[in-house]
């Protein structure tokens, strides 16, 4: 078990790692993190002996963190308001610095760290995928949505869909020029495309 002291130099070194392996890549070397955290280069050894496995945390750690922290099992408003918020928190979250630096720092080091690619689907579009899928489940059970969805598929539509054009050009380095309100307008109708295309026919 790690003293507090230890603890503390283990977070300097990750949020170090973390701020090089996006600013420049997997190229930077462990001496350059040891100087970022105001650590010794066998401080950092001592708390992870590869520069492999530090990346794989660093990784790990902004993949988690990135991960929407919401249940919609739990929501009782109507499917539109409950996907609308849900499309407007998704989408904010993916233009985050954060979000970004992570999926460019995995895509970078594909060719290399193959597995990473595994790391990033895991722990945050797999994770969020499942948990729409799971609600659209509980829709259908209502009968709300039509007997026959396919909820996993369903869910990477939703999921897509609401990337749009901000996350699309964002991705690329690009600015799409939408405000706010256009950003909400256009998730505002896909959630009802997507209510309308699945609805049931009992419903």
């Amino acid at each position: 078990m790690l003293t507090a002291r230890s603890a503390q130099k283990r977070e300097q070194i990750l949020q170090a790692a973390t701020e090089l392996f996006c600013e420049q890549g997997y190229g930077i070397s462990m001496e350059a993190i040891a100087l970022r955290a105001q650590v010794s280069k066998q401080t950092v050894y001592s708390h992870f002996k590869t520069k492999d496995e530090l990346f794989d945390t660093c990784i790990r750690a902004k993949c988690t963190a990135n991960q929407l922290d919401i249940c919609l099992l739990d929501d009782p408003r109507e499917p539109q308001k409950v996907l609308e918020d849900f499309a407007w928190r998704f989408q904010n979250m993916l233009l985050s610095d954060e979000a970004l630096n992570t999926y460019k720092a995995a895509v970078r080091q594909s060719d290399t760290h193959p597995d990473l690619a595994s790391v990033y689907l895991n722990a945050g579009p797999r994770n969020t995928t499942e948990m729409l899928a799971e609600y659209l489940g509980q829709l259908v059970a209502k009968g709300v949505l039509t007997g026959d969805l396919n909820c996993a598929d369903a869910a990477m539509q939703f999921l897509l869909m609401c990337h749009g054009r901000s996350v699309y050009w964002a991705y690329l380095g690009q600015q799409s020029g939408e405000s706010e309100q256009e950003r909400k307008q256009y998730l505002k109708s896909t959630v009802s495309m997507f209510l309308q295309g699945y609805k049931s026919p009992k419903g």
